[in-house]
């Protein structure tokens, strides 16, 4: 009789990698209406974000065109600004439960 080919064992599962950086928060919200209604909240608060990106780059435009230097408090505030906006476009778009300032620290840490 011939030898039957070895096969592996079929009990047991595959590893699947995850890509690095696919780090999706998958708790789910505590309420979906009121997970629903910080969104609007935030989706608001991104417009108004939008329009203060527009008023301190024209503020910074002016700076370095008259100062010929860039203020670094307009710049830090810029950067907080991006961080938050990042921040709120992860909750907003659900990929995380964590909701930005106000509820969460305002800038970048040191």
């Amino acid at each position: 009789m011939a030898k039957e080919a070895e096969t592996p064992d079929e009990d047991v599962d595959p590893t699947v990698l995850e890509k690095p950086g696919a780090e999706i928060d998958e708790r789910e919200p505590d309420n979906i209406w009121l997970r629903g209604l910080w969104m609007v909240f935030f989706v608001i608060a991104l417009w108004v974000a939008r329009g203060l990106v527009i008023i301190a780059g024209l503020i910074q435009f002016f700076w370095m065109l008259f100062g010929s230097e860039k203020n670094h408090y307009v710049a830090e505030f810029g950067e907080d600004l991006a961080d938050w906006m990042a921040r709120a476009t992860l909750f907003v778009t659900g990929v995380t439960e964590d909701r930005p300032f106000p509820f969460d620290r305002w800038g970048i840490p040191d």
